[in-house]
């Protein structure tokens, strides 16, 4: 693996880790890309920092997990779990998807996630 490779994929992780386990929203401006498109679509820094505020108010104790990661020069394709507990009236469970991201000068340009709108399953 190539030191491109190397720090995209420690990019991808630290964007996923950080800032949907830890809530640092911050970070999403320094990851992506002005530029950035979600699935062929421009997605805003402000856009995404508050969906993901969002997700955690929604879902409290949220849990993202990387199953698989993979980076070449620009390009990273992971695999995920985002795992939520049960809170209030709102069952526990969990959704998965894959992602490839292309990077240009460290921040993620473009992201195509497969499927588009992954499948709430009810933890067991």
């Amino acid at each position: 693996m190539s030191e491109i490779s190397d720090q995209n994929k420690a990019n991808t992780v630290k964007f996923f880790m950080e800032v949907f386990n830890e809530g640092d929203v911050g970070l999403v401006a320094d990851l992506l890309s002005p530029d950035y498109k979600y699935n062929g679509q421009p997605s805003s820094v402000a856009g995404n920092q508050a969906w993901v505020q969002a997700l955690r108010s929604e879902f409290p104790g949220l849990q993202f997990t990387i199953e698989a990661i993979l980076a070449e020069d620009n390009l990273v394709a992971l695999r995920w779990r985002m795992t939520a507990p049960a809170h209030g009236s709102t069952p526990g469970g969990y959704v998965t998807a894959t992602n490839i991201l292309s990077f240009i000068g460290g921040q993620a340009l473009t992201n195509d996630q497969t499927p588009q709108t992954p499948a709430w399953n009810p933890l067991p």
